[in-house]
C-alpha cells in the first residue's frame, strides 16, 4: 500500500486510520506524589502490547474498542471506570484500585489476567472464562463470580467476604490461602477444588450450622 503513512513518536508507533497501536511503551507519572489523569475518552479504539502504566489515573474513562496485550499496570486507579469491549490478553494489574469495574463487559476471547495486591471490592465477573487466572493478596469483597469459569483459578491469600460463586464452575480452583469464602457446593462445581482444612466452614454457611 504505496499511501500508507507510519508517524513514529520515540517507542510510540501511531498509525493514522481507525485504530491506534502502541507498542513498547511506558506511561510512567509521579510528580508530587500525583497521578497521570486520562480523561474519558482519550483511550477509545487504541490498542497497547507490552506497554508499563505507572501511576495512572483511569477511573474517569469510558473504555470503548481498547485492548492491551502483554500489559502491566502499577499503582493505578481504575475505580468505577466503564469497561466496554476492552480486550485483556496477558495483562497483569499490580497495587491497583480496580473498585466496582464490570469486567463483564470484556471480550471473552483470550481474556488472561493477573491481579496482585489489588483491591476490587464490589467488581463483576459475572460468567466471564477466567480460567487459570491470578489473585494475589486481593481484597475482593462482595465481587460478583455468578456463572464465570473459574477453572485452576489461584486465590492466594485474597479476602473474599460476601464474594457471589452461585453457579461458578471451580473445578481445581485453589483458596487454601484465602478467607471469609462462603459457597455452596449443590450451586457452585468444586471438583478438586483446594480449600485449609480450618477453613472448611465457608462450604456449609448455607447449612446455619453451628461449628465448634
Amino acid at each position: 500500500m504505496s499511501n500508507r503513512i507510519i508517524i513514529k513518536f520515540a517507542s510510540v508507533i501511531c498509525r493514522p486510520i481507525h485504530f491506534y497501536i502502541f507498542s513498547l511503551t511506558t506511561y510512567k507519572f509521579q510528580e508530587n506524589n500525583s497521578f497521570k489523569t486520562y480523561t474519558r475518552e482519550e483511550l477509545n479504539t487504541t490498542e497497547h502490547e507490552q506497554c508499563t502504566f505507572e501511576n495512572c489515573n483511569f477511573n474517569a474513562c469510558n473504555f470503548i474498542g481498547v485492548t492491551f496485550i502483554d500489559c502491566v499496570f502499577t499503582n493505578c486507579v481504575f475505580d468505577e471506570a466503564q469497561l466496554n469491549h476492552v480486550s485483556l490478553r496477558s495483562v497483569k494489574f499490580i497495587g491497583c484500585s480496580m473498585k466496582n469495574l464490570n469486567f463483564a463487559m470484556c471480550d471473552r476471547l483470550l481474556f488472561e489476567v493477573v491481579f496482585d495486591h489489588c483491591r476490587l471490592d464490589f467488581s463483576k465477573f459475572y460468567t466471564l472464562p477466567l480460567h487459570a487466572a491470578q489473585f494475589l493478596n486481593c481484597s475482593i469483597l462482595a465481587v460478583d463470580f455468578m456463572k464465570a469459569n473459574l477453572q485452576a483459578v489461584l486465590f492466594d491469600n485474597c479476602d473474599l467476604h460476601r464474594a457471589e460463586f452461585e453457579g461458578a464452575l471451580a473445578q481445581k480452583a485453589d483458596f487454601y490461602s484465602s478467607e471469609n469464602y462462603s459457597m455452596n457446593p449443590s450451586k457452585t462445581k468444586l471438583n478438586k477444588a483446594v480449600f485449609a482444612e480450618s477453613r472448611l466452614a465457608g462450604l456449609t454457611t448455607h447449612l446455619e450450622l453451628k461449628l465448634s
